[in-house]
């Protein structure tokens, strides 16, 4: 059974700037600039749109135990980030993320809002591990990983455009 999942982050720049951000190749692009090949960009849905699909591999060792016990060899994962156009002070966006060696499958709605002076980012989502058993407990491991990637997208973010 899927375990749900809500968090939010509050990013400390007004959300037209933040938006910008998360919609322009030439930040996903830096971010990924020492494994550029990681990275497919999308810009196809208009403009203010971008769909940002992240690969990579992790070798079993650097899994925790319970998840060793699953998986052998290589974990490739995916995730894909999409966001629409700013419409007022909001955007609403998707991101998806799946893997190979383990049936997982990770779906979230986004939403990017306007809060006072600066925005929030909010995700309501829910993960779900197709193997008997430990299944619930790798949810919960992964669920915890959705949290910190989220905090970590804020960290660019803010980053990125306190260094404009």
């Amino acid at each position: 059974m899927a375990k749900r999942f809500e968090y939010s982050e509050d990013i400390g720049y007004p959300v037209d700037r933040v938006h910008a951000t998360l919609t322009d190749p030439v930040f996903w692009r830096h971010r990924f600039e020492e494994a550029p090949e990681k990275l497919t960009l999308d810009e196809s849905g208009g403009p203010g749109t971008l769909t940002a699909t992240m690969r990579d591999s992790i070798s079993a060792s650097s899994l925790p135990g319970l998840v060793r016990k699953v998986v052998s060899g290589e974990l490739k994962v995916e995730r894909a980030d999409e966001w629409g156009p700013l419409d007022g002070n909001r955007a609403d966006g998707r991101i998806r993320g799946s893997s190979t060696g383990i049936p997982v499958r990770i779906e979230c709605a986004s939403v990017l809002r306007a809060s006072g002076e600066g925005s929030v980012l909010e995700l309501i989502g829910s993960v779900e591990v197709k193997i008997p058993l430990v299944g619930g407990q790798i949810e919960s491991l992964i669920k915890k990983l959705v949290r910190d990637m989220v905090g970590q997208d804020r960290d660019a973010v803010e980053k990125w455009l306190g260094d404009s």
